[in-house]
């Protein structure tokens, strides 16, 4: 059989995926060659990932591009009545063969939310596969979440090659978001990239969502097409439960917003370019004015640096406020907790600064509690006045960034970049 070039054609990004499972459609498709080759045929193939990721459309595209007989069981019957109708389909497959066999959302065939070894849906699915192993029947299975399957149900044998699909990276991200926009009216000003930064790490659904409801706001408010603020307020309530209101009042408090948001979009960029996704000193709720949104890039979790650099940038709102105005800043507490909350960790989790302070139990004496105290508070005091030395000698950049936010209310990635790396402007790390 010819390779079909249009395999996974509707399937934006996950190349690295579609390419793995279009080896496995020619193995089906092409039994006799591997079987030449002394190459056992696998018996299942499980897509498994947090929901809304495109798994089943991976497994539908999957069952079209097989040249076999296809079934598909998906929960859609009572308990009883379902059981029984699992039998049929396997029967029908049986009577078909060669045959494919989609068990779409395997992990909802039965009703329990925590893990039961003797469901009788997962029993039921156990049994019958392991009937049909030497059967031509392969089987798919799409699960969103594994822990609720039987340990025996995942084994080798039954499902000899599992997947997991993840969330988009930023550059999928960003086809999956074009790809969803070219279906709405827009206008001329949307940013796509600057859009899709703020969305990365969201899932292939939730991207058509921030589409859609971009699309109510600009009804709501009669527009023709779909502005950039309709999309940025779709993503902000999405991605953090929040919104940015129209109804910003510009005050004498309003500058003093823009330098401590630049401030940690400063920091950030000069230490972890690419991390600030866009700064704001519009009110995102009704206590809180302004917002800086950090991006996590993929080496974020694996270096320690970048976890590093993000204390750094946290503390960067308060060093930045308190260099300009002489005073306090009251508005840097949630960033105070979740710098804190990070070298916790380096303590704790990773024994960064010494074992003395490890407690893996729990259960640590005073003397332990106060020496990690004393190097938590340490540690954010020389962090601090690393920031504050970093910001003074980029006060130029500083001034710039806070006063053209101030005046704009809100700058995106590229137009940070674009100030700090002006021609002869100080930087440093």
């Amino acid at each position: 059989m010819k390779k079909n070039k249009d395999m996974f054609s509707n399937i934006i990004g996950y190349d690295n995926i579609k390419i793995t499972l279009e080896r496995i459609i020619d193995v089906l498709n092409n039994e006799e060659k591997y079987e030449k080759l002394g190459s056992t045929i696998p018996h299942g193939l499980l897509l498994y990932g947090e929901p809304g990721l495109g798994k089943s459309s991976l497994a539908s595209d999957f069952l079209n591009n097989v040249d076999r007989k296809k079934y598909t069981i998906r929960k859609m019957k009572s308990d009883g009545d379902f059981i029984e109708y699992i039998n049929e389909i396997f029967m029908q497959a049986r009577d078909n063969q060669p045959s494919i066999i989609l068990l779409d959302d395997l992990d909802k065939f039965a009703e329990h939310e925590e893990k039961m070894q003797n469901d009788e849906e997962f029993v039921a699915v156990q049994t019958l596969i392991d009937d049909v192993h030497d059967e031509d029947i392969f089987i798919i299975a799409t699960v969103n979440d594994m822990d609720v399957l039987p340990e025996s149900l995942l084994r080798s044998g039954r499902f000899d090659i599992k997947i997991k699909i993840d969330y988009p990276d930023e550059e999928d991200a960003y086809k999956i978001f074009k790809y969803y926009l070219s279906f709405k009216q827009v206008s001329n000003d949307i940013n796509v990239k600057n859009i899709s930064h703020i969305l990365s790490s969201s899932s292939c659904a939730d991207l058509e969502k921030v589409c859609n409801q971009a699309g109510i706001y600009a009804g709501y408010k009669n527009k023709d097409k779909i502005e950039m603020e309709d999309l940025l307020r779709a993503a902000l309530e999405l991605k953090y439960n929040t919104s940015i209101e129209d109804n910003t009042i510009k005050d004498e408090y309003s500058l003093n917003t823009a330098y401590h948001e630049a401030g940690h979009a400063l920091i950030g960029e000069l230490l972890d370019p690419g991390s600030v996704s866009f700064i704001t000193i519009k009110n995102t709720d009704s206590r809180t004015r302004g917002f800086t949104s950090f991006h996590n890039n993929k080496f974020h979790f694996e270096d320690v640096n970048h976890r590093i650099n993000r204390i750094k940038a946290l503390l960067g709102g308060k060093a930045a406020t308190e260099i300009v105005y002489g005073k306090c800043d009251i508005g840097s507490k949630s960033d105070l907790r979740r710098a804190s909350d990070i070298v916790n960790d380096l303590i704790d989790d990773y024994c960064m600064f010494g074992f003395d302070s490890l407690d893996p139990f729990g259960c640590a004496g005073n003397y332990t509690k106060d020496r990690k105290d004393m190097k938590r508070s340490g540690l954010l005091e020389k962090y601090y006045q690393e920031v504050k030395e970093l910001l003074a000698t980029n006060r130029n950049i500083l001034d710039k960034l806070a006063l053209t936010l101030d005046k704009k209310e809100i700058l995106f990635q590229d137009e940070i970049r674009n100030i700090i790396n002006q021609p002869n402007e100080v930087r440093g790390d």
